[in-house]
């Protein structure tokens, strides 16, 4: 109330003269605030058109990421995610009638177009894919590997099974290594006959059974066979080059023009020259064991198990009895051979600490509870698919340690550069104008959910 009473006893000119200060104050309010829109609008323009181009989507190692080069590796992926749709859609057509498979592709399609949709997560695998390869070149020059333009033109000329030097020679593949019969040690520990092999319990996924001193391995003698390699084409040169033109101007319908996509390969083929190069470094014959199990849900259930063991009950009595493994607990929980690695931690550290005929005490795993049994051990040769496995765990293991040891960054700018070409629904569109063009066509385009804005 006082300052209400102050305030009537200012003379009017006192009055005006506050007014005026206010009103100033506030016209410099407004202005400030316009400035500061008038800056966030304008270095919105100025990002859109002339910042975002310059500001690289990576940085790995101090080289730049090449932005359109991004833009067309993430056309290039998308593209392959629309074949794979279309392939899917003539499959769930296929078997329209039977509703669980076409169920199972339809899902499949609508997971792809989910992926297509979130367009960020799409941008984000692309470039993570991108920055290996960089990685990848840079580790691969260190090693001493490059790539040719000539290896590039002739993975042109694969693509289109064109071999104007020649098909290329085969690959020999190696014959498997076989130890056809069971030892006396292993027959005890299995509780078999003597003179009785049972295919069930002989199981040789590494390709063989011995036994250190008694039935010590051999290897085979046979000669490698070799696999079919491609069948000469029938291409001249000018009918590949006809081929050749209308594969890039394909690249072009989806805005990638042929420099982007001879990187993409230069990529590609250094990525297989270092795993090769790695691969001749993993043996070809690691340590092995021969094991089974016995599966349960508890640790007390495991004891049970070893306390029925004890006891003279046959393992695979009681494997078949208990077992929570329904893949071999018919033949009594056998595992056949494996390397390390192969399973999970825990169990393969156990399996590869026993002894021969030894069994462990109850070991846990996210499965359950584990009680093992050691039947042999052996350094063997590895299965194709199992040196595959190892030589792609090498790989991996190469590619993380690279990772680690240069340094890389990711800017944020590839939010927005991510393309949303080609699209799905656009494809999907032109798909059911040329249906509804041609009415008398039995085939449909499966629909999906079309995302919201």
């Amino acid at each position: 109330m006082a300052r209400k009473k102050e305030n009537e006893k200012l003379n009017p000119r006192h009055r005006a003269i506050k007014e005026k200060k206010q009103a100033k104050a506030l016209i410099g309010g407004f202005i400030v605030t316009g400035v500061i829109i008038v800056g966030l609008v304008g270095y919105a323009v100025i990002y859109s058109v002339f910042l975002k181009d310059n500001i690289a989507v990576a940085v790995v190692d101090g080289e730049k990421i090449d932005n359109e080069y991004y833009r067309a590796r993430v056309r290039l992926e998308r593209n392959g995610y629309l074949q794979q749709y279309m392939l899917l859609n003539t499959q769930a057509q296929i078997y329209a009638n039977d509703e669980n498979q076409a169920g199972y592709f339809e899902n499949q399609m609508m997971q792809i177009a989910s992926d297509l949709d979130n367009t960020t997560s799409f941008g984000e695998m692309v470039l993570e894919t991108m920055i290996e390869d960089k990685i990848i070149a840079i580790k691969g020059r260190e090693m001493g590997l490059e790539v040719t333009d000539a290896e590039i033109d002739a993975l042109f000329g694969q693509i289109f099974n064109y071999f104007p030097n020649g098909t290329p020679t085969p690959a020999p593949t190696i014959a498997p290594f076989t130890t056809p019969q069971l030892s006396p040690t292993q027959e005890a520990i299995l509780q078999l006959e003597p003179t009785t092999i049972v295919d069930a319990l002989k199981i040789e996924p590494e390709g063989g059974v011995g036994d250190i001193g008694d039935n010590e391995p051999t290897a085979t003698t046979e000669a490698p066979t070799a696999t079919p390699g491609p069948t000469a084409t029938a291409f001249t040169e000018e009918l590949f080059q006809q081929e050749y033109d209308g594969y890039i101007k394909g690249l072009e319908n989806i805005n990638v023009d042929e420099e982007y996509i001879r990187k993409y390969f230069f990529h590609y083929l250094m990525r297989e020259k270092v795993k090769d190069a790695l691969d001749a470094e993993v043996p070809s014959e690691q340590d092995q064991v021969w094991a089974r199990h016995i599966l349960v849900s508890t640790e007390a259930k495991a004891q049970e198990v070893l306390n029925r063991l004890e006891n003279g009950e046959k393992w695979a009595d009681v494997a078949e009895d208990v077992s929570l493994d329904t893949s071999n607990k018919a033949n009594g929980g056998d595992l056949g051979w494996f390397s390390e690695g192969q399973m999970v931690e825990a169990f393969s550290e156990t399996a590869f600490a026993l002894e021969i005929g030894e069994i462990s005490d109850p070991i846990e795993t996210q499965f359950g509870w584990h009680v093992i049994q050691l039947i042999n051990r052996a350094v063997l040769p590895l299965s194709a698919s199992n040196l595959q496995n190892q030589q792609n765990l090498a790989f991996q293991e190469w590619l993380a340690e690279a990772k680690e040891s240069i340094s890389y960054e990711i800017n944020d700018v590839y939010r927005d550069l991510t393309p949303t070409d080609p699209s799905l629904y656009q494809l999907i569109a032109t798909q059911q104008a040329a249906f509804e063009a041609q009415p008398t066509s039995e085939i449909t385009v499966v629909p999906t959910e079309t995302p919201t804005e």
